[in-house]
């Protein structure tokens, strides 16, 4: 693949001409290949592709570096070395990291040196990997110690991924630690439907560093060389082990035939030990970290939507995602246990909150997989739900499925379901009408018209007769009055709105308490404008949570792809248009 491809799909926001202007160095992103059991291994397949390397015109041409003789880190002995003033070890966990520090230097080395400086002058991609980590960097530190590894392999993600869970590479390898899918069977890594351990980050922690600890043994206790086959794979280091032996040289890394990549992957990481043994030398502002966990594991006691999870944490959908890319659908595995990272100020809550819910009450949906003979209206009967609420919730336009499809089942009672034996009615749209606007003054969901009238409430149109399922039953109360005991989830979850709502409809900013006797609002205005203006500080996730929208339906309306930016000043439609 091109060199520059690749580049952009592991190292985001850095191009290609500003890291060669900068610093004659082109970025070599390293990751672990497809393992080859066995110590005469035929080569695995290298997961990038390696990449040119530009260096100035007079420097030595920098294929091997053959002087292999450990010598002291030059950096204590030069000009300028500035000791940096760590805080406690068992307060600050980069200071417990560096305390943990075992690989020799190598500071005196021409391609440590060049990596140092590209990281160096590129303080806004070093720092962006420094807060990505923070999440989970206590988790990552236990694991070594617990091992007895040496502390610089906690820096082993920022090479690797920028410390980025959800990273992914055109190669093919994904997560912190980059795994091809090859090394994540073989490490144990679980890989299906619902579920990608490669971008778990307590679990990918656990396959790296067992896999990295199975290289060590292999070249008996030489990091350097287990380092070298996590990124080429053992069966290229076999090889260039054996070529050496054969020539009568050394087989340090620093002497071994490998891959461009490979050769400077092992600098890359010491690079970034160097800058952490003194970073003001380097113009660099390596922040403190608590050596206290930020996150914690919890086990979810059912299978769980990620956005009913959101809810009983009182944070969006998207936080709660970052933290756990793993999970690639709505919900958590039903049929296995599922582990959930969660903020530690919030996890103590949010296993109380599990222990008191009812574990069916924890999804509001379910999943089918398409059988031979299977039909829309035989699994919409099986499952006591209506077809076109099956179309809705899977995007179908037609009656076709194909076997081996996953659809989602909306839970009886779900807003999705076109709700039977209730008397419906019509109503002809009117000049002005929104979708928003006809939900409300029926105290019927969105979701419940677009299930009932399929596509043709789309784009509504003056004239129009659109059906009104369920619309006879009384109207949701619009306040509640506190009681003992009462927390904003308890009442968000009894009344069908989300913790966000009920603090933005009755302005309680964050760590605010209710009172019992006080009464609160458990709707927003009747109305909602079709168009919203961007204000400075806006994002999509908080004009969605403003106007209790999905950000799907913001983009959606705005025809934004995931990767589309807004801007202050921009008009963002709220509303679909409603044609004449």
């Amino acid at each position: 693949m091109p060199a520059d491809s690749l580049l952009r799909a592991r190292r985001p926001g850095l191009s290609l001409r500003e890291i060669l202007t900068a610093t004659g160095v082109l970025v070599l992103a390293g990751c672990a290949s497809q393992p080859t059991p066995g110590p005469a291994a035929s080569s695995s397949v290298p997961t990038t592709t390696a990449h040119p390397s530009t260096v100035p015109a007079n420097a030595p041409e920098p294929t091997k570096e053959t002087d292999t003789t450990p010598s002291p880190d030059a950096d204590v002995v030069e000009r300028g070395y500035v000791p940096h003033e760590w805080p406690d070890p068992s307060r600050d966990l980069w200071a417990a990291i560096r305390d943990d520090f075992t690989l020799e230097p190598n500071s005196e080395r021409r391609s440590v040196r060049a990596w140092t400086q590209f990281y160096a002058t590129h303080t806004a991609h070093l720092n962006a990997s420094l807060s990505r980590a923070q999440p989970f960097l206590w988790h990552v530190v236990q694991q070594i110690e617990a091992r007895h590894m040496p502390g610089e392999i906690a820096l082993l993600p920022i090479v690797e991924s920028g410390y980025n869970p959800a990273a992914k590479s055109y190669a093919g390898a994904s997560g912190m630690w980059q795994f091809m899918p090859g090394t994540a069977d073989h490490m144990e890594l679980t890989r299906d439907w619902w579920y990608d351990g490669r971008n778990d980050p307590i679990a990918s922690t656990d396959a790296a560093l067992n896999y990295l600890q199975s290289l060590n043994n292999r070249y008996d206790g030489n990091w350097l060389l287990a380092l070298a086959a996590y990124n080429a794979g053992p069966g290229r280091v076999d090889r260039a082990i054996e070529r050496a032996d054969r020539e009568g040289i050394s087989t340090a890394y620093w002497n071994l035939e490998l891959p461009k990549e490979t050769q400077e992957y092992v600098p890359q990481l010491l690079a970034l030990r160097r800058i952490m043994m003194s970073p003001a030398r380097f113009g660099v502002n390596w922040p403190a970290l608590a050596n206290t966990p930020r996150t914690r594991v919890v086990a979810l006691p059912a299978q769980t939507d990620m956005q009913i999870a959101a809810d009983m944490l009182d944070m969006s959908e998207d936080d709660l995602r970052r933290l756990n890319p793993g999970l690639r659908r709505w919900a958590s595995d039903p049929n296995h246990e599922t582990r959930l990272l969660v903020p530690s100020a919030k996890a103590a809550a949010f296993e109380s909150r599990l222990s008191q819910i009812d574990p069916s009450k924890l999804v509001d949906s379910a999943e089918h997989t398409v059988h031979r003979g299977d039909s829309l209206s035989r699994i919409a009967q099986a499952y006591d739900v209506s077809v076109a609420s099956l179309r809705q919730a899977n995007n179908i336009q037609g009656s076709r499925i194909q076997v081996g499809q996953h659809l989602t089942i909306p839970r009886p009672g779900s807003p999705a379901r076109t709700t039977q034996n209730v008397p419906s009615q019509s109503y002809i749209v009117q000049s002005g009408d929104t979708l928003w606007d006809i939900s409300k003054r029926y105290n019927v969901s969105m979701a419940s018209l677009k299930a009932a009238n399929g596509r043709s409430v789309s784009t509504l149109r003056i004239g129009q007769t659109i059906d009104i399922p369920g619309a006879a039953r009384p109207p949701a109360p619009t306040t509640y009055v506190v009681e003992r005991g009462d927390t904003l989830w308890s009442i968000a979850r009894a009344n069908e709105v989300t913790v966000a709502d009920l603090r933005r409809w009755n302005r309680m900013p964050a760590g605010s308490t209710l009172s019992p006797g006080i009464t609160i609002a458990l709707d927003g205005p009747s109305e909602l404008p079709n168009f919203y203006q961007v204000e400075p500080g806006d994002s999509l996730w908080s004009i969605a949570d403003r106007f209790s929208m999905q950000i799907a339906t913001l983009r959606s309306l705005n025809n934004m792809s995931a990767r589309s930016t807004i801007q202050p000043g921009e008009r963002l439609r709220l509303q679909p248009a409603v044609s004449s």
